[in-house]
């Protein structure tokens, strides 16, 4: 089966029809706006993923407890069957879910599937959400636990010099933000980085956020909300620390950006990879053209959410050999 993709950010003639399903599917459920984030929770993890990743065979999967200065954080430990012997690459992964909703628990069968293509160990961190926790401690939090698994990298099998970090849309974001406080802090990077259609743009401004507003998975309405509860003040959107593509990017690892073609996010994501590439960091783009948002999470069946689970896998893997 031939997946449609791009080295540009743009759209097929229609959204995959598994895909659209699944955004019909979420277009039913009570809109986030008139819900809490308990609420808006509580729905979610009731009505669960039917098309949710395929389980994978893995040699261990752990749960561990990191310290870091805000206290106790979970982290999820997968290793998969062993090529060799001694430390092993890793990549750290921070899941979705604008800030507010999801987990790792959530995520767990992507963690497998990225542990299972890539024969790395992968540490998937349950940060805390919002609105608990706000951008600027969220940010703080995944510095510090990815830091806590540089520190601990020997008790976990890690190889400490081969560590790649990656997220998923909010998680792209927080992956984003660490690397950029490894070079502000001058702590070693990681050696690679796995943006999934990726958050970088706070104040909203691209074409595909009103192109694909309403119907196809991520609304428009979805992401003011979740701003509303991470956001410390709307003030903070035009925070430039927290502007990505404003930033001076050069030294930062390799990396690979994926969008999707009927994402909201789909422009910005494009435009940090074309502003890496500005700064002379080798990165590659890809766009599954007639893809939603959050379509690796139904990789169960969307059989282009498998293929790119794959891809990424190889390609981190490649990255750490």
């Amino acid at each position: 089966m031939r997946i449609p993709k791009s080295k540009n950010a743009e759209r097929a003639d229609q959204p995959n029809a598994i895909a659209q399903k699944v955004a019909m599917g979420a277009s039913r459920l009570p809109p986030m706006k008139d819900s809490t984030p308990e609420e808006a929770r509580a729905i979610r993890e009731q009505k669960g993923n039917p098309f949710e990743p395929p389980t994978c065979e893995l040699f261990d999967v752990s749960d561990v407890c990191g310290r870091i200065p805000s206290g106790d954080i979970h982290i999820r430990v997968y290793k998969p069957k062993l090529e060799s012997s001694g430390p092993q690459p890793c990549l750290v992964f921070f899941h979705g879910g604008g800030y507010v909703l999801s987990s790792v628990e959530q995520y767990d069968t992507v963690a497998q599937q990225l542990a299972f293509n890539s024969g790395c160990i992968v540490c998937s961190v349950d940060y805390t959400l919002a609105p608990a926790n706000k951008l600027s401690g969220i940010h703080k939090d995944g510095f510090d636990a990815y830091k806590w698994i540089v520190e601990n990298g020997a008790s976990l099998g890690i190889d400490e010099k081969r560590i790649a970090i990656g997220g998923d849309s909010a998680g792209g974001n927080l992956a984003i933000a660490v690397v950029l406080a490894c070079k502000r802090d001058n702590v070693a990077m990681p050696a690679y980085q796995l943006l999934i259609y990726p958050s970088v743009d706070l104040t909203m401004s691209f074409a595909s956020i009103d192109e694909f507003a309403e119907g196809y998975f991520l609304t428009k309405a979805d992401m003011y909300w979740f701003r509303s509860h991470y956001l410390e003040s709307p003030e903070q959107e035009f925070d430039q620390e927290l502007n990505f593509l404003a930033k001076d990017l050069s030294g930062l690892p390799p990396a690979y950006v994926m969008t999707a073609g009927f994402d909201p996010l789909r422009d910005e994501g494009k435009a940090f990879a074309d502003r890496l590439q500005q700064y002379g960091v080798s990165v590659e783009h890809e766009c599954y053209t007639d893809m939603i948002h959050g379509f690796i999470s139904f990789a169960g069946g969307i059989p282009a959410g498998l293929e790119c689970l794959q891809t990424m896998g190889a390609k981190v893997k490649a990255a750490l050999a």
